[in-house]
């Protein structure tokens, strides 16, 4: 197990937040960033990514299936986001890919225009996305030479053992003017009762908000263009089911604590559009 401070803000001071599956999470007293505070090391971290499987009381799995409908959410996205003017023969990398449905997005909203690839550690993700004839491996971010327009991470950031130094690291992958593509969720300003569950650790290590992210990727020499909001359902069918009958209750107070709470959630899937400066 490894020791974590703030990585935002360096602040070693916290107080606790929640528990789940063995593992503390902690808000920095100085930021508010939220953050496993005994988390596993790099190497075991790297090693749960490539199985899709973290331990903990319980063991995690998170290989998932390949989604059409997230393909669909995806196009309505990447209208928000670049409204139309992606332009042709841009080179693209998504970062974490998954199945590849990202890819899938790109490749239809630039309607082949755009040469996308995808860099996936889970090997079981890789085997799915290849199958579909996706051009998507993994290689060391690190070591990698290519250089591309624009640079995707969609549900990574909050896996990353120390978000600000991987961002920093993109700027040599990217040419001059490139531009990242960042989604995460915008929920460290949740109380712990208020915040959605499972928080799924330690697969996630921290969650942010639209301040901590900007302000990170400000420092790392991006200029935020854009920042676009959706909603996020974290419930079960049967969840939401009974989350809307404790909405309907008859008491006032109780009526406005839960429609401010669905309130919250749908501006809660963040991704935010900034291109490299310096």
């Amino acid at each position: 197990m490894k020791i974590a401070n703030c990585y935002n803000c360096g602040a070693q001071e916290c107080i606790f937040y929640a528990e789940e599956n063995g593992f503390s999470l902690v808000k920095c007293s100085s930021c508010g960033l939220l953050y496993v505070q005994e988390r596993p090391d790099d190497k075991e971290i790297d090693q749960a990514h490539k199985q899709g499987k973290h331990s903990g009381l319980k063991d995690l799995e998170v290989t998932g299936v390949f989604s059409d409908q997230k393909i669909a959410k995806y196009l309505v996205v990447l209208e928000d986001v670049f409204k139309g003017e992606l332009g042709d023969n841009k080179t693209w990398l998504d970062i974490g890919c998954g199945h590849g449905e990202f890819i899938v997005a790109v490749q239809q909203y630039s309607q082949g225009k755009v040469s996308v690839r995808g860099t996936e550690p889970n090997v079981h993700k890789q085997k799915s996305a290849q199958e579909r004839g996706l051009n998507v491996g993994f290689f060391d971010i690190q070591t990698h030479e290519d250089k591309y327009d624009v640079i995707s991470l969609l549900n990574v950031y909050s896996h990353l053992p120390d978000p600000p130094a991987f961002l920093k690291s993109l700027k040599t992958l990217l040419n001059a003017g490139g531009e990242l593509v960042l989604q995460t969720g915008d929920t460290a300003d949740f109380t712990a009762e208020e915040h959605y569950r499972p928080f799924d650790l330690p697969d996630h290590l921290s969650f942010a908000s639209e301040r901590i992210v900007t302000d990170i990727l400000s420092r790392s020499g991006f200029a935020i263009l854009s920042i676009s909001k959706y909603p996020y359902v974290p419930f079960s069918p049967k969840a939401i089911v009974k989350e809307i009958v404790k909405a309907l209750l008859p008491q006032y107070e109780s009526r406005i604590k839960y429609y401010a709470k669905w309130n919250r959630y749908s501006q809660t899937d963040m991704y935010i559009r900034a291109r490299m400066i310096s």
